[in-house]
Protein backbone atom coordinates (compact mmCIF):
# COMPACT_ATOMS: atom_id res chain seq x y z
CA UNK A 1 0.00 0.00 0.00
CA UNK A 2 1.35 3.28 -0.65
CA UNK A 3 2.23 6.03 1.53
CA UNK A 4 3.81 9.14 0.61
CA UNK A 5 1.00 11.80 0.01
CA UNK A 6 -2.04 9.44 0.70
CA UNK A 7 -5.47 11.17 2.07
CA UNK A 8 -6.88 8.32 4.40
CA UNK A 9 -11.02 8.15 4.32
CA UNK A 10 -11.08 5.92 6.99
CA UNK A 11 -8.61 2.76 7.82
CA UNK A 12 -8.86 0.82 4.90
CA UNK A 13 -9.29 3.21 2.20
CA UNK A 14 -6.83 6.09 1.11
CA UNK A 15 -6.20 8.17 -2.19
CA UNK A 16 -3.33 8.33 -3.19
CA UNK A 17 -2.68 11.60 -5.94
CA UNK A 18 -0.29 10.80 -8.81
CA UNK A 19 1.14 12.99 -11.58
CA UNK A 20 2.75 11.37 -14.62
CA UNK A 21 5.50 13.59 -16.30
CA UNK A 22 5.63 12.11 -19.62
CA UNK A 23 1.84 12.54 -20.13
CA UNK A 24 1.31 16.28 -17.72
CA UNK A 25 -1.64 14.36 -16.35
CA UNK A 26 -3.04 14.04 -13.29
CA UNK A 27 -5.18 10.86 -11.27
CA UNK A 28 -5.94 9.56 -8.30
CA UNK A 29 -5.31 6.09 -6.98
CA UNK A 30 -7.74 4.40 -4.37
CA UNK A 31 -6.57 1.57 -2.76
CA UNK A 32 -9.11 -0.49 -0.49
CA UNK A 33 -7.19 -3.04 2.09
CA UNK A 34 -3.93 -2.71 0.85
CA UNK A 35 -4.85 -3.29 -2.49
CA UNK A 36 -5.53 -1.18 -5.71
CA UNK A 37 -9.64 -0.76 -6.07
CA UNK A 38 -9.33 1.90 -8.49
CA UNK A 39 -8.12 5.02 -10.78
CA UNK A 40 -10.06 8.21 -11.50
CA UNK A 41 -7.71 9.95 -14.08
CA UNK A 42 -6.70 6.53 -16.39
CA UNK A 43 -9.02 7.33 -19.26
CA UNK A 44 -9.90 11.17 -18.18
CA UNK A 45 -7.47 13.43 -19.66
CA UNK A 46 -6.60 15.55 -16.21
CA UNK A 47 -4.33 18.64 -16.53
CA UNK A 48 -5.27 21.14 -13.34
CA UNK A 49 -6.23 19.78 -9.86
CA UNK A 50 -9.85 21.81 -10.66
CA UNK A 51 -10.87 18.57 -13.17
CA UNK A 52 -9.96 15.90 -10.69
CA UNK A 53 -11.66 17.82 -8.03
CA UNK A 54 -14.95 18.79 -9.99
CA UNK A 55 -15.13 14.36 -10.50
CA UNK A 56 -13.25 12.59 -7.69
CA UNK A 57 -16.91 12.60 -5.39
CA UNK A 58 -18.64 10.76 -8.48
CA UNK A 59 -15.99 8.19 -9.10
CA UNK A 60 -15.73 7.15 -5.36
CA UNK A 61 -19.53 6.90 -5.34
CA UNK A 62 -18.97 4.49 -8.31
CA UNK A 63 -16.78 2.75 -6.07
CA UNK A 64 -19.30 3.07 -3.05
CA UNK A 65 -17.34 5.21 -1.19
CA UNK A 66 -18.65 8.30 0.42
CA UNK A 67 -18.26 11.59 -0.97
CA UNK A 68 -15.14 13.58 0.00
CA UNK A 69 -15.38 16.30 3.22
CA UNK A 70 -14.24 19.97 2.60
CA UNK A 71 -11.24 19.25 4.33
CA UNK A 72 -10.13 16.28 2.42
CA UNK A 73 -11.06 18.26 -0.96
CA UNK A 74 -8.71 20.51 0.36
CA UNK A 75 -5.65 18.05 1.26
CA UNK A 76 -6.32 16.59 -1.79
CA UNK A 77 -6.18 19.60 -3.88
CA UNK A 78 -3.05 20.45 -2.02
CA UNK A 79 -1.30 17.39 -2.53
CA UNK A 80 -2.48 17.07 -6.39
CA UNK A 81 -0.85 20.41 -6.81
CA UNK A 82 2.52 19.42 -4.79
CA UNK A 83 2.27 16.26 -7.15
CA UNK A 84 2.68 18.08 -10.24
CA UNK A 85 5.24 20.34 -9.42
CA UNK A 86 5.85 23.78 -10.73
CA UNK A 87 5.47 27.58 -9.62
CA UNK A 88 2.15 26.84 -8.36
CA UNK A 89 3.92 24.42 -5.75
CA UNK A 90 6.54 26.63 -5.50
CA UNK A 91 3.96 29.19 -4.19
CA UNK A 92 1.81 27.10 -2.31
CA UNK A 93 5.49 25.97 -0.07
CA UNK A 94 5.94 29.25 0.47
CA UNK A 95 2.90 30.23 1.93
CA UNK A 96 3.53 29.27 5.36
CA UNK A 97 6.83 30.74 5.66
CA UNK A 98 5.47 34.57 4.35
CA UNK A 99 1.92 34.45 5.18
CA UNK A 100 1.92 37.58 5.62
CA UNK A 101 3.52 38.44 1.93
CA UNK A 102 0.40 36.12 0.67
CA UNK A 103 -2.23 38.00 2.53
CA UNK A 104 -1.01 41.24 1.47
CA UNK A 105 -0.15 42.56 4.89
CA UNK A 106 3.20 43.65 4.04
Amino acid sequence: MPYGNAIDLDENTRLVPVFDPVLRTLSVQLWQDGEPAGIHGLVEHFTHPDDVLDTIDEFLEQSGIRALTEQEIGKLAGELITAKGGPDAALMMMMPENPEYFLGLE
